[in-house]
């Protein structure tokens, strides 16, 4: 792999953690201006319902007092109409008239108490949406009290020893490299990987690259990579040297030492029982 390429990919790299770390900028600026204007339109909100109460008190006295004064006028005007010497009304005539009277005044109180009811009913739709801005601001207020930031460590570098151990440790790495700057891109992620190999696997790195610009070998995704660099560098028959190995471990130096020793060797033997761990921990 030529200079100029590792220096390209170096630096996609670090413009793909920037990339990252400004988005996550922008989208606290973006919650913070979210939560801004929310809080404004939910003062809004508290201001109509109160204005909307208060025309709502102010209604229901001006129709309180416009009836009082109806009836009055009616009572008024009977008294009058009954005593009158000057023109007689008989008492049907009067009746009809009170009738009339009464239809428009109950016709009067019926626009009112609907009147009343569409108020109370708005006053109703403020508070639930007073109500639903209330709660949403609170989880505007609990989101932005994000978990401070953490600093992503660079994984460790790989140098082509063939050990299973350091080989599954880097490429494990790697991948919760790529987890912890969101790197998706299948292509980027082999190229970041090739800029911690080392020595031998550098070596190797060159001559797999010079083929794929030949055309005669291809490597453009994670999978692929680590089929390629495990078949070169992964050692044959792990778990059959390691039963070997464990046949031959004794228990000679200190306790730490041993159980290191055999764990390491446990970790390279996938499919062995809990049985025969516990046997060969014990008899070894």
């Amino acid at each position: 792999m030529s200079g100029s390429n590792v220096e390209e990919t170096s630096e996609q790299t670090r413009g793909r953690e920037m990339e990252h770390t400004t988005r996550g900028r922008g989208r606290k600026d973006k919650s913070r201006d979210a939560l801004a204007n929310m809080e404004a339109r939910l003062a809004k909100v508290e201001l109509a319902m109160a204005d909307t109460r208060e025309r709502v008190d102010l209604i229901e006295q001006g129709m309180e007092k416009g009836l009082e004064d109806l009836r009055e006028q009616i009572q008024d005007l009977r008294e009058g109409v009954l005593g009158s010497q000057v023109q007689p009304v008989s008492h049907g005539e009067f009746m009809s008239f009170q009738d009339k009277v009464m239809t428009m005044f109950a016709s009067v109180e019926s626009r009112m108490e609907t009147l009343a009811a569409r108020m109370d009913a708005r006053d109703q739709e403020i508070r639930q949406e007073l109500a639903i801005y209330k709660t949403a601001v609170s989880s505007r207020v609990m989101a932005t009290h994000e978990a401070p930031r953490v600093e992503v460590p660079k994984p460790h570098t790989f140098s082509g020893k063939r050990d299973a151990k350091e080989l599954d440790n880097f490429l494990w790495h790697m991948e919760r490299y790529f987890e912890a700057i969101a790197l998706t891109d299948e292509a980027t992620k082999v190229r970041t990987a090739t800029l911690y190999l080392t020595d031998n696997a550098t070596l190797w790195w060159h001559r797999r690259f010079a083929d794929i610009e030949k055309g005669t070998c291809t490597i453009d995704t994670w999978d692929a990579f680590k089929r390629e660099i495990k078949r070169q560098f992964y050692p044959e028959d792990v778990a059959y040297l390691a039963r070997k190995n464990l046949k031959r471990l004794k228990h000679t130096g200190s306790i730490r030492e041993y159980v290191k020793e055999f764990s390491t060797l446990m970790l390279e033997i996938a499919n062995m029982a809990e049985e025969e761990l516990l046997f060969n921990f014990m008899t070894t």
